[in-house]
């Protein structure tokens, strides 16, 4: 047996708003779409977004490791998403980490290294 392919699922009420949100948020790129299953690609990763999210947000377990924890919660409020929780030091972990909401209500978390730095 071979694994083909690993995919991070999350829910989305409209999959094409939720898809858009990734694009335009952190420039992830399309390797298969439909009304009811888009793919997206992030630095080797799919990141899938599957018909039938509701109204709530919820927690996904999904993260993206970024260069400028700040400029990407810019992004994600550019996009129409939130930040649920501000960046903050992460002592003994050796990260910042916010907590943001994706169009769909998918929470997930931002993260940059300590001691990277930051372009502001």
């Amino acid at each position: 047996m071979k694994i083909t392919k690993t995919y991070f699922m999350v829910m989305a009420a409209d999959v094409a708003r939720g898809a858009n949100f990734y694009r335009k948020a952190f420039g992830l790129t399309t390797k298969y779409e439909s009304p009811f299953w888009t793919e997206l690609s992030a630095d080797g990763a799919t990141i899938a977004l599957h018909h039938g999210g509701g109204d709530e947000a919820r927690d996904t377990g999904l993260g993206f490791y970024v260069d400028d924890l700040e400029a990407a919660c810019d992004a994600v409020k550019a996009a129409g998403g939130k930040i649920a929780k501000e960046p903050e030091d992460r002592t003994g972990e050796g990260i910042r980490l916010a907590t943001a909401v994706d169009s769909e209500g998918n929470r997930f978390s931002l993260a940059q290294p300590v001691g990277q730095a930051s372009s502001r």
